[in-house]
């Protein structure tokens, strides 16, 4: 008797059996993840094509847009879209020659740039969001309002999840000397 109690425990301990399970299952959830954006992605780059912009623009005029009053360095925007600063600045340099975007002396620090959209930059994100907004709503329309609140909330907690992943890169290793079924549990909440 007492050996049948000490192999319960030692399969109960076990973390093979519960990472095969729980890895199996993370996994299908993130390819089921990724086939959606795709599909979304790709919904939503027809819609931005009609207006020759691409989705990496419309994310860098939205972040322009949202700081309009004292602009918006480079820097700032390599940040908030996950860019290295070198990439931006090529982007930067398309979308002035472009006129969607310029760069002009900040008011608050006259040894910064900053950028701010143009007339016509502005004109395509009106469109761009106009059209951002017929496909989204097609897109969730399966869904009621509070599926959409739920899908909200677990979206953002995967998007935490992932920046503090990158953060601490952790996604360009694996974790196989973790000893429980939470190996995030002490992560820095972001």
């Amino acid at each position: 008797m007492e050996q049948d109690h000490n192999s319960d425990l030692e399969t109960a301990q076990d973390p093979i059996d519960w990472r095969s399970l729980q890895n199996h299952e993370c996994v299908e959830q993130i390819d089921l993840l990724i086939r959606t954006v795709h599909l979304v992605r790709a919904a939503l780059n027809n819609s931005f094509a009609q207006l020759e912009i691409n989705e990496v623009r419309y994310a860098s005029l939205k972040v322009i847009d949202a700081v309009r009053e004292v602009g918006c360095s480079q820097s700032e925007l390599a940040r908030k879209l996950g860019q290295s600063e070198s990439n931006i600045c090529t982007l930067i340099e398309r979308m002035e020659s472009d006129k969607l975007v310029i760069r002009q002396q900040s008011k608050k620090d006259r040894r910064k740039r900053v950028l701010h959209l143009t007339e016509e930059g502005e004109s395509i994100l009106a469109q761009v969001k106009a059209y951002h907004g017929t496909v989204s709503q097609r897109l969730l329309s399966a869904l009621n309002s509070d599926q959409r609140r739920q899908l909200t909330g677990i979206l953002q907690a995967l998007l935490k999840s992932a920046h503090i992943q990158r953060s601490h890169r952790e996604t360009a290793k694996t974790i196989l000397d973790v000893s429980g079924p939470y190996p995030f549990q002490g992560a820095p909440a972001a």
